[in-house]
């Protein structure tokens, strides 16, 4: 008994997890350009991203992103330059990690499989969340 009720409970979990999920590949979009915007609700962090998708025959054809912190700057250059030497380091690498996420959407076409670059991780999340923000725009 205990058997069919563990396999019961996973399954329900996977259709529960499945069902959660956006499918892009079952998508369509009009042409045309698309912003999307992502705020995040940690109060302590407010970082938030941006992005600019440009929609062509159906398919993401170009893909700006900027990442602002807490205060409203950009994370580039000066990005945690005030937080001394490790944390700037630690925070260029993120900046070199997400950096990439534009181009790769457009490599991949499907937000979910933007991989995540390590020191870039959050950044992927809100990355995504600021795609799907936009093609929530563009759908059909």
């Amino acid at each position: 008994m205990k058997k069919y009720l563990l396999v019961g409970m996973i399954v329900a979990l996977s259709l529960l997890t499945a069902c959660g999920k956006k499918d892009f590949s079952k998508m369509s979009f009009n042409d045309g350009e698309y912003q999307g915007h992502y705020e995040s609700d940690d109060k302590d962090h407010k970082d938030s991203a941006d992005v600019i998708i440009t929609i062509q025959d159906g398919k993401i054809v170009a893909c700006t992103a900027e990442f602002k912190d807490g205060k409203g700057d950009i994370k580039g250059e000066e990005y945690g330059k005030q937080a001394g030497d490790d944390k700037y380091q630690k925070a260029q690498i993120a900046v070199q990690g997400f950096s990439q996420y534009a181009d790769k959407l457009v490599e991949v076409q499907d937000p979910e499989q933007v991989d995540a670059i390590s020191g870039a991780t959050v950044s992927n999340k809100e990355f995504k969340e600021a795609v799907w923000d936009a093609l929530e725009k563009a759908k059909k």
